[in-house]
């Protein structure tokens, strides 16, 4: 299920120029964007920083301005044609000054000195062309934000080329949070103006450059790039993961999903079983705990690969499994009952995403 890496190659590169021009869209940052605008100042390489200011109503324009970075203020869609941040990333393009542009979302953050210029080495060597991706390594500092764990593997055991039981096939996704492509390809394929209609646009935007032939690259993001997500509370982790898996889980290998979901009831049964060798007899206590010790042991090891949760929930992985059937039945309901998702104080149909 998780048997493949795909790591980012650290390399030191000189530039005495502009290497790259970083879009953020923003909507309401002000507490997570002053983050990642310092670690962009650490950066070894010099690069652009703009802000694509969408409609926020706090200090997040002036947060900005602070660290040095240009803001840009989305010009409205009157329409209603675009969805999430597309339209913010689609006309920050128009504002660059360099042919290599990255999209980073305002809750990423640079863990190294040289995070951005592994980033330009690694699409140096695809050639420069194309879209390259990376899935942050997830960063938690309250507890209820481990409640995150399965979703954020499923995220990237999802993308299908981190598994064995890929077919082979040319890549057709991408992640959403940090993307690098060049400004020829992007406006080749349409860049965010082919996923205008999604929520999560990383899908329709991998398939976009995929349909001209172009390389769809994922990687993980330790020990080069890290976001902590959904510091607003518990309530917000879950109208954000219910928005995700409206959107995104149709995007898995049957193969693949089949592979997840018989994994995830391995969370269930160990814990049933162990209980119900308390009961019965006939049922070895000493075999359900070694049974339910093991799984715990391999569920604590694939999530280490992608984040740095709560050994305490880790060892509770059912509550997680839990939390995680919940978020799934209500996305369930939203997607096919309602057609209606909620983010960020705007609302989006899932009907027209489809």
């Amino acid at each position: 299920m998780f048997n493949r890496r795909h790591l980012l190659k650290a390399k030191t590169l000189n530039f005495n120029h502009k290497a790259l021009t970083i879009i953020i869209p923003a909507r309401n940052e002000e507490k997570r964007i002053g983050h990642l605008l310092h670690s962009i100042q650490q950066q070894q390489v010099p690069v652009d920083v703009i802000v694509m200011n969408d409609e926020s109503t706090d200090e997040t324009a002036r947060v900005a301005r602070s660290y040095g970075a240009t803001v840009v203020d989305v010009v409205d869609d009157a329409d209603g044609k675009w969805y999430g941040k597309s339209h913010a990333c689609y006309q920050g393009v128009t504002h660059a000054c360099t042919n290599r542009i990255a999209f980073v979302d305002a809750d990423v953050t640079f863990l190294r000195k040289d995070a951005v210029e592994t980033l330009i080495n690694q699409y140096q060597l695809q050639g420069e062309k194309g879209l390259l991706s990376v899935q942050p390594y997830h960063i938690t500092k309250r507890f209820y934000e481990g409640f995150s764990a399965i979703f954020n593997l499923m995220t990237v055991v999802g993308m299908n080329v981190f598994s064995t039981l890929d077919d082979g096939r040319t890549n057709q996704h991408a992640f959403g949070p940090v993307t690098l492509t060049n400004k020829e390809d992007y406006y080749a394929t349409g860049g965010h103006k082919s996923a205008n209609c999604h929520i999560i646009e990383g899908f329709a935007l991998g398939s976009a450059y995929t349909s001209l032939s172009l390389p769809v690259t994922v990687y993980e993001g330790f020990p080069f790039v890290a976001f902590r997500m959904y510091q607003e509370g518990f309530q917000s982790l879950q109208e954000g993961w219910t928005k995700h898996l409206s959107t995104g889980a149709g995007g898995t290998k049957p193969k693949i999903m089949t592979a997840i979901v018989l994994w995830l009831f391995g969370s269930i049964a160990s814990i049933l079983g162990l209980c119900l060798s308390l009961k019965y007899r006939q049922m070895s206590v000493g075999k359900m705990l070694t049974v339910y010790l093991s799984y715990t042991t391999q569920f604590i090891y694939l999530h280490r690969r992608v984040g740095q949760f709560s050994n305490l929930l880790m060892v509770c992985h059912p509550l997680l499994f839990m939390f995680f059937t919940k978020i799934f039945i209500q996305s369930w309901k939203q997607t096919h009952r309602y057609g209606v998702v909620e983010w960020k104080g705007r609302q989006y149909s899932i009907f027209k995403e489809q």
